[in-house]
C-alpha cells in the first residue's frame, strides 16, 4: 500500500556500494522499527547485487533500485530522495550499508523528525578509539568552512550520513540546482539546504570504523573535489550573504 503523504510517512534509505556483507545486518537492525527501507545499488559488483536480491526477496519491506554505472553515494541518495517521494514517503533516513552507524538513534530521529516536520534531523559522530586520526581533522576543517559558507553555526557536523531528511524540500532542492553526487554530496547538500531556509537539528550518533572496513574515499581525487566544491560554496555564500545576515538578525 502506497503512503499516504498526508501523514508522517518515513522510510530508510541506504545507499549500498559492495557492502554485500553487511546490508543485510543494516537492514535487520532497522526492520525492527517497522521502517520501509529503500536500497538503492550504486553499480555494486555481482556478490553485493546477490545480496542485495536476496535482501530484497527476505524483507518485504524493501525497495531496490539500481544504478547499472557507479555514480557515488550522493548519486545513490539523490535517486533514493526521488523515489521515496514517488512512493509517498515524507521523510527518508539515510544509513550508511557499512554497519558504521549506531541505529538505536533511530529512535530519538523519527520522534524529533515527527515533531518538526519540516526539518532535517541529523547526526554528529561520536567516535570509539576505532576511528582514523585524519577523519577527525578533516571533520573540523570542513566544519570551520561550512561555518563560512553560512555564516553560521547551525550545522554543527555536515559529513555524518546518518540524517532524516525531509524529502519534499530535499527533491525541490533536487530539482532547482546541481548538487555533487560523490565525496562532495554530504557537506553541499546540508550547506544548500540551509541557504534554503531549512531548519536543523543535530543528535549526537556513536560512529565506529569496524576492522576491514571498506573505504572508497581516494586521496587526490576526493580532496581535489571537496576543494573546489568548497570553493564554489564560499562564492555562494557571498552572493548569499546579504540574505543569510538579515536571517542571523531576524532570528537575533
Amino acid at each position: 500500500m502506497t503512503p499516504n503523504k498526508n501523514e508522517f510517512n518515513p522510510c530508510a534509505l541506504v545507499p549500498v556500494y559492495n557492502h554485500g556483507s553487511t546490508v543485510r545486518d543494516v537492514v535487520l537492525s532497522l526492520d525492527k522499527y517497522d521502517l520501509p527501507v529503500i536500497l538503492v545499488d550504486d553499480g555494486s559488483d555481482e556478490d553485493t547485487a546477490q545480496a542485495l536480491r536476496e535482501v530484497d526477496g527476505e524483507f518485504s519491506t524493501c525497495h531496490l533500485f539500481t544504478h547499472e554505472v557507479n555514480q557515488g553515494k550522493g548519486g545513490a541518495v539523490i535517486t533514493g530522495l526521488v523515489e521515496a517521494e514517488k512512493l509517498g514517503y515524507t521523510h527518508a533516513l539515510q544509513v550508511d550499508a557499512d554497519g558504521q552507524h549506531d541505529v538505536s538513534a533511530v529512535e530519538i530521529f523519527l520522534k524529533e523528525s515527527q515533531a518538526h516536520r519540516e526539518a532535517l534531523v541529523a547526526g554528529y559522530p561520536v567516535y570509539d578509539e576505532s576511528v582514523p586520526t585524519a577523519r577527525k581533522l578533516g571533520r573540523k576543517l570542513t566544519t570551520g568552512m561550512v561555518y563560512i559558507e553560512t555564516l553560521s553555526r547551525d550545522i554543527v557536523d555536515a559529513m555524518c550520513g546518518f540524517r532524516m531528511y525531509p524529502v519534499e524540500s530535499c527533491c525541490r532542492l533536487i530539482e532547482a540546482t546541481r548538487v555533487g553526487k560523490r565525496m562532495d554530496f554530504d557537506t553541499q547538500f546540508l550547506v544548500k539546504l540551509h541557504w534554503r531556509g531549512v531548519k536543523m537539528i543535530f543528535h549526537p550518533v556513536r560512529v565506529i570504523y569496524p576492522e576491514g572496513g571498506i573505504s572508497h574515499f581516494r586521496m587526490f581525487r576526493d580532496n581535489v573535489m571537496i576543494s573546489k566544491m568548497h570553493t564554489f560554496l564560499v562564492i555562494g555564500m557571498i552572493f548569499r550573504s546579504p540574505r543569510l545576515i538579515a536571517r542571523k538578525f531576524k532570528r537575533s
